[in-house]
C-alpha cells in the first residue's frame, strides 16, 4: 500500500493507492481527509504473528475470524505522539461499537529498540489502559506485508474482510475531523 501525505490546512489531504497484488485492483484516492472507499478486490491481508494481548491465553486472532463483522484495525507504536493522540478514540470506538461486533485491534510496531521488546508493549499496553486486542509485531512484518509507511495509520475492514476506508496520521491533526468521518464511516459499513 503506498500512502502520501500532503497537509492543507484545516484538513489533511491523503492519498491511497493499493499495489496491485497487495490488496487487489488499485484504489480509489481518499482526498481531504475524507475517507473514500477502496476497491472492493481490497481483501485485507492476514495478520501474521502469535505474540497476542489482550486476548485469551494461547489465542491466536485473525482476520478470517471476523468475517461478518467491521474491524477497525491500527498501526501504532507507544513512544509515538501521534499514535498516543488516537488512542481515546479507539477507546471509544470500541465502547461504542462492542456491542454490534465491531472490534479494534491494534498492530504494535516498534519504532525503537526499547519498544521492541514485547515485555515493555505489554506494559505500556496495561499503562495505556488499552483493553482491546494487539498484536505485537516486534520484526515488522505485518508493517511490511500491509507496506505501512507512518505511524499511526488506521484501516477499517468490512463485513467481507475487505479495507475499505483509511487514514494515515493523528486523526484530528490541523482539525481535520478525522475521529467523526471515521465514526461515520464505522456506521456505514455496520449498515451494510
Amino acid at each position: 500500500m503506498n500512502m502520501t501525505v500532503a497537509r492543507k490546512a484545516p484538513s489533511v489531504l491523503l492519498v491511497v493507492q493499493v499495489t496491485l497484488g497487495l490488496l487487489g485492483s488499485a484504489a480509489a484516492p481518499l482526498l481531504g481527509g475524507e475517507s473514500s472507499k477502496l476497491s472492493a478486490d481490497a481483501v485485507a491481508l492476514e495478520l501474521t504473528g502469535d505474540a497476542w494481548l489482550n486476548v485469551p491465553k494461547g489465542t491466536r486472532l485473525t482476520l478470517a475470524s471476523r468475517k461478518g463483522k467491521v474491524t477497525i484495525l491500527h498501526f501504532w507504536t507507544f513512544d509515538c505522539i501521534n499514535c498516543k493522540r488516537n488512542l481515546p478514540a479507539y477507546d471509544r470506538w470500541q465502547k461504542r461499537f462492542a456491542a454490534k461486533g465491531v472490534l479494534v485491534i491494534g498492530v504494535h510496531t516498534p519504532e525503537t529498540e526499547a519498544e521492541r521488546n514485547p515485555a515493555n508493549v505489554a506494559k505500556k499496553v496495561k499503562e495505556l489502559g488499552i483493553s482491546y486486542p494487539v498484536l505485537v509485531d516486534s520484526d515488522h512484518e505485518n508493517w511490511k506485508r500491509w507496506q505501512q509507511r507512518i505511524w499511526p495509520t488506521i484501516y477499517l475492514i468490512d463485513k467481507q474482510g475487505r479495507v475499505r476506508y483509511g487514514w494515515e496520521g493523528e486523526l484530528e491533526y490541523q482539525g481535520a475531523g478525522g475521529e467523526a468521518k471515521m465514526t461515520r464511516l464505522i456506521e456505514a459499513l455496520l449498515k451494510e
